[in-house]
């Protein structure tokens, strides 16, 4: 990437090349002509704003933006990749469409077990490469493909990254059900997923069955609403995975791949070692497709630093919003005797005393203990400080606890200078 120059703006007149924006914080707006971002096409005259990313602007004729603040740019080719990876996922899209028609020409009633042909109907696609090869990117852009305006396609999203996850906070697994692209600039922070916490942002060798029966639960959740819903049904899948191609990481990949019955598999940046795993791994499943995507090379590259500033933001964004959609994060008190602690990784019980102040949990829809490991989220709390008798904690909104039953993450915490200081209520 570019060094990001001074405070600065252009007025920039492109034609038939992608525009790679990097921006540390800045805004573009489109005047003329007409471009896209992922997938998702530009509007005349919207103010856009991006923190801490790169951007490809996308000019397949010509265009004219204003582009401001901290940010460096670059032209590249135009590139048909993804687009042509989206027309092998399209195709079966379409024979799914035409096999459910034919199989339940009145509508599927319910009355009995669907035929698996047909559950299994629409392509199941799973992202997996090496950090920085552009995973997160191609979902993105594959996803708005999908839903296009003039598509009848609705595709399930899941985001298995517990380290970056891009749907909910940080240490979950999630699925969104998109029926419309996403915002350009805000992302998946305002849809309404269906979240199961891990709690932490590495998987271990203690972990792993955790990890993996997590997976699987969130795996049936999804498929019982493709079974239900004919438009996600034909649209299957975008699985988006940890950037974890080694050892446990490898093997972990492989496990996903079963678990989700894929379809497809896209290994980006071309790395043979674990295409060949892929392959391998997929020998006695039968229709399996290992496809080779390129290593999108123009993308902002993360380290450690950037990795958990990206988690930190997406914490801020998940009890604050976004400029497009606020929320009020409010203080609030519970009585310690009122609600069950519980270690997220390993589902333990916990005393007040064991609870790190700050630290990011999540209350689950269980009426019992034994539902911690199979209950989705209800939405995220940070436990600001603990007491023998009282907890008290930040929520993105006012209201009492749905339910008492609270996981707490061992790692993950909100720093104390991003608390939003407001008052108690």
């Amino acid at each position: 990437m570019p060094a990001v120059q001074p405070q600065q703006h252009e007025s920039l007149s492109v034609g038939r090349c992608t525009l790679n924006l990097y921006f540390r914080a800045g805004s573009l707006v489109l005047h003329q002509g007409s471009a896209s971002i992922f997938n998702s096409n530009v509007k005349q005259n919207v103010k856009y704003t991006f923190e801490n990313c790169s951007i490809p602007v996308v000019v397949t004729s010509t265009a004219r933006l204003d582009v401001e603040g901290e940010f460096t740019y670059s032209e590249t080719i135009l590139s048909s990749d993804v687009f042509n990876l989206h027309c092998i996922l399209d195709t079966v899209r379409a024979n799914a469409a035409l096999l459910y028609k034919q199989t339940y020409p009145d509508g599927y009633d319910g009355t009995h077990a669907m035929d698996t042909a047909v559950a299994l109907r629409g392509p199941r696609v799973i992202v997996i490469g090496d950090q920085n090869t552009g995973k997160s990117s191609l979902c993105r852009s594959l996803i708005n493909l999908a839903v296009k305006a003039e598509s009848e396609s609705k595709v399930v999203f899941v985001d298995l990254d517990i380290g970056q996850q891009s749907v909910s906070c940080p240490g979950s697994l999630s699925a969104a059900f998109m029926e419309s692209q996403i915002p350009i600039d805000e992302g998946l922070n305002a849809v309404m997923p269906l979240t199961f916490f891990f709690g932490d942002i590495t998987v271990s060798v203690q972990s792993r069955k955790r990890y993996l029966d997590a997976c699987a639960v969130l795996c049936d959740a999804v498929n019982s609403v493709l079974e239900r819903d004919e438009g996600f049904g034909n649209g299957g899948l975008i699985i988006n995975t940890m950037g974890w191609i080694t050892n446990l990481g490898k093997d972990l990949l492989m496990e996903l791949c079963s678990i989700f019955s894929v379809t497809h598999i896209v290994v980006t940046g071309s790395d043979s070692d674990l295409e060949t795993a892929a392959k391998t791994a997929t020998t006695l499943q039968s229709g399996v497709e290992v496809l080779r995507f390129p290593r999108i090379t123009t993308l902002m590259k993360r380290g450690g630093t950037s990795l958990a500033n990206s988690r930190t933001s997406q914490l801020v964004r998940y009890f604050s919003g976004t400029t497009r959609t606020p929320l009020s994060p409010c203080r609030a008190v519970v009585k310690v005797a009122d609600v069950f602690f519980f270690n997220a990784v390993t589902l333990q019980p916990m005393t007040w005393k064991e609870v790190p102040a700050n630290s990011l949990a999540a209350v689950v829809w269980c009426d019992s203990e034994d539902q911690l490991a199979e209950t989705n989220v209800a939405g995220y709390i940070v436990l600001l400080e603990v007491g023998k008798q009282y907890v008290s904690f930040l929520a993105p909104a006012s209201g009492d606890l749905p339910k008492p039953y609270i996981l707490v993450s061992p790692t993950l915490k909100l720093p104390v200078s991003k608390v939003p200081p407001i008052n108690m209520h």
